[in-house]
């Protein structure tokens, strides 16, 4: 079917076939210049073994050819690795290209759908933080109903919780715990205690009330 008769839904899928393929070629593409330097790597350790027994058995011109094709495989090598290098850099900057170009399209079609009343979006916003200041009254409140009810027989619920100087200290000796540190973890393991006894005390406090 000609791209003239082709609506405008299946030319777009069409295209995006088409860029999965060509990014599908440019990775086979890599994989192929990956596999043959693996192949290049096999062969010049094998020559270089070949070199040495040669050399050890006296044979040096054997070893000086297995010892030229050697270092020829190596410059190959390089070669090799600086235009995958270079052909990576481009398959990403193509990709690159390819998300602009897709979030161009995107936004596009948001700004065709998208309205926007400046004067209601004031008014949502000025509604929201009248009920985030309600919000806070309510918290003032609950903290003073809290109060009472412990009638000074306790901190504040936060008091228990561990702080964030706490919190780091477990992390880094989690973290430590992983390498074989002893002390680290063994710190570790009693901050895990000091945070279930604190979560146990606030239990024991709220449900004796």
């Amino acid at each position: 079917m000609s791209i003239l008769f082709k609506s405008k839904r299946e030319r777009e899928k069409e295209s995006r076939k088409e860029k999965r393929q060509a990014f599908r070629k440019a990775d086979n593409a890599l994989d192929d210049v990956k596999e043959r330097i693996k192949d290049l790597e096999r062969g010049a350790k094998k020559q270089w073994e070949d070199a040495r027994a040669a050399l050890q058995g006296g044979q040096k011109a054997s070893a000086s050819r297995q010892l030229t094709s050697y270092r020829a495989a190596q410059v190959l090598m390089t070669k090799l690795e600086q235009k995958r290098w270079v052909f990576e850099q481009y398959v990403a900057k193509m990709q690159a290209a390819s998300s602009d170009a897709e979030f161009a399209t995107a936004l596009d079609c948001l700004n065709k759908v998208t309205v926007i009343d400046p004067e209601k979006v004031s008014d949502v916003f000025a509604e929201s933080q009248d009920l985030l200041g309600e919000q806070l009254d309510a918290d003032r409140f609950w903290n003073k109903l809290y109060e009472k009810e412990m009638d000074g027989a306790g901190a504040a619920l936060e008091d228990y919780i561990p702080s964030l100087e706490e919190l780091s200290g477990q992390l880094e000796a989690e973290a430590a715990a992983e390498i074989g540190a002893s002390a680290p973890a063994k710190a570790a393991g009693q901050l895990v205690q000091c945070i279930e006894s604190g979560r146990a005390k606030v239990k024991d406090l709220l449900d004796s009330k």
